[in-house]
């Protein structure tokens, strides 16, 4: 079962990008593909997935508000 997919730009290459996510059985799929440079799919299973799940957090985490797109303004008082 196919849960969703993303498309970006890929921003080391410009590329366009796509993330794919699927269930198959006890697995989950993840698939990376570039336009023009081809395509990586690898299983996990839930132990694995929330590995992954952390350690995207923590990037998140250490790119700081820089670059997102948000706005931090202090809160008045």
């Amino acid at each position: 079962m196919t849960i969703d997919s993303i498309t970006f730009v890929d921003t080391s290459s410009g590329d366009d990008a796509c993330v794919l996510v699927r269930v198959v059985g006890d697995s989950v799929g993840l698939a990376l593909s570039l336009r023009t440079d081809g395509d990586i799919e690898v299983f996990m299973a839930a132990e694995e997935l929330d590995r992954v799940i952390g350690v995207l957090q923590q990037a998140r985490a250490a790119m700081g508000r820089e670059g997102s797109g948000i706005v931090t303004r202090p809160t008045a008082e």
